[in-house]
């Protein structure tokens, strides 16, 4: 029988991780992409941020953030409002309901990680989370 290559298994590592993510994922409840979850989650980190703020923090052009406000703001998750120091400028919010979304994603994602790591003791924590930095800051 043929050996994996580690870059194989690494590959099968990674798709493992990608579909423990995707269980009971609560962004099947609105129909949210990954992309609008991640600007709904950085905008729960940053409200009252203008667009282009925004764009700066995701390191994303202001038409991308602007385009996917809308579409957040169409399905009742993001506000915006005038900046009350300039009337011209426009800040992003989320609504209650966007609120209430990112809160419960947070939870899931640390829930995750917390029964992710948890089948492994202290030590290999460490161990896996070191390695993992050490490969990622290796990147580029």
């Amino acid at each position: 029988m043929k050996k994996r290559t580690n870059s194989r298994r690494m590959e099968a590592i990674l798709d493992q991780l990608r579909e423990y993510w995707r269980i009971e994922d609560p962004r099947q409840t609105r129909g949210l992409t990954e992309s609008q979850l991640t600007l709904l989650l950085s905008l729960s980190e940053h409200a009252g941020c203008r667009v282009q703020d925004m764009a700066e923090q995701l390191d994303l052009t202001a038409p991308t953030i602007s385009i996917g406000v809308r579409r957040l703001e169409n399905i009742g998750l993001v506000e915006r409002k005038s900046d009350t120091k300039d009337q011209r400028a426009v800040c992003l919010y989320l609504s209650p309901l966007g609120k209430k979304i990112a809160t419960r994603a947070k939870k899931f994602h640390t829930a995750k990680l917390e029964g992710l790591l948890g089948a492994l003791s202290d030590k290999e924590q460490e161990t896996v989370l070191s390695l993992l930095e050490r490969a990622l800051s290796k990147k580029d």
